[in-house]
């Protein structure tokens, strides 16, 4: 009886082996997927999970590679690709394929309109100003990707003695979405948020009105040369994302939002009615803020 029982779980063992060694592999953001792909398609992978029936379809935008069970290996070139900062905002995918956002971190909703200013305006190049106003938005929400929901395009309408003329017009409304459920580790950025002393370096703020974003450089110092160096005031966690409170910065709402984090510098996020504000700041470690700080020492010792 012993050894039925024995020659049992060998057999179990081994088709379980077997099963697994067989299964293939879809790489996505870092995560690996044992699993039986069924079909690539020309926008999809579909897959099941080995011993289910249930199939699942998944962008094929978001899959970085596919290794097979035989060992050919077969590598995508997604469109979706880093931002990092508003000045990335070309990087921003725009889909118009809800399976591209399966599973994809919502960040707010992203719009943009864009008029010709005469009635010769060229069509074209007033969609890629609604185009390029709408990426920047999302770029400033910290987004790689907007599901575009909605576009609206009217031509220029030519008036007469009686009736005005209007001018080409473009909209575009969307979801934006990030690729990355955080764009930083939480426990280990919150450590140096409450630690770390900070300068405001930059703030650029966008208005949906706007043509383009504005942007305004601080003084990183005062007249006798001390670093403009602050405390945050608060470090709290919300929905996956860390936001802090400070009373040395000028903001709108006080409750702001870490988009990206390491440890030489930061940028914050505050959206107030029809605009975004990010800020960046430098940190104490940052290598212009260790230099200003020597210089200032090497100067009060003189």
């Amino acid at each position: 009886m012993k050894k039925v029982t024995l020659l049992t779980f060998v057999c179990l063992a081994s088709f379980t082996f077997i099963t697994q060694a067989q299964s293939d592999k879809i790489i996505l953001n870092g995560e690996v997927k044992n699993v039986i792909v069924e079909e690539v398609g020309t926008n999809h992978v579909k897959y099941k999970y080995p011993d289910e029936n249930a199939s699942y379809t998944i962008s094929k935008h978001r899959v970085e590679r596919i290794i097979f069970a035989s060992g050919r290996e077969e590598v995508f070139e997604s469109p979706f690709k880093p931002v990092s900062s508003v000045n990335d905002y070309e990087n921003v995918f725009l889909s118009y394929q809800p399976q591209d956002v399966d599973g994809l971190k919502p960040l707010g909703q992203v719009f943009s309109k864009a008029k010709g200013v005469t009635t010769l305006a060229s069509i074209n190049n007033v969609n890629n100003r609604a185009v390029r106003k709408v990426k920047m938005e999302a770029a400033m929400l910290g987004a790689n990707v907007v599901l575009v929901g909605n576009t609206f395009q009217r031509g220029n309408q030519y008036g007469n003695e009686n009736v005005p003329g209007n001018a080409t017009m473009t909209s575009i409304s969307g979801t934006a979405y990030t690729t990355n459920s955080s764009n930083y580790n939480l426990d280990e950025v919150r450590v140096f948020l409450e630690n770390y002393e900070y300068v405001l370096f930059q703030t650029d703020q966008f208005n949906r009105n706007d043509f383009d974003k504005k942007s305004k450089l601080h003084e990183l110092y005062d007249q006798k040369f001390n670093v403009n160096l602050f405390r945050l005031d608060d470090v709290y966690e919300k929905d996956g994302f860390l936001y802090v409170k400070s009373q040395n910065l000028r903001t709108k709402t006080g409750d702001l939002k870490v988009l990206f984090a390491y440890e030489e510098h930061i940028t914050l996020m505050e959206q107030h009615r029809n605009t975004i504000y990010n800020y960046f700041l430098l940190s104490e470690k940052e290598p212009r803020v260790v230099q200003m700080k020597a210089t200032k020492e090497l100067r009060s010792k003189k």
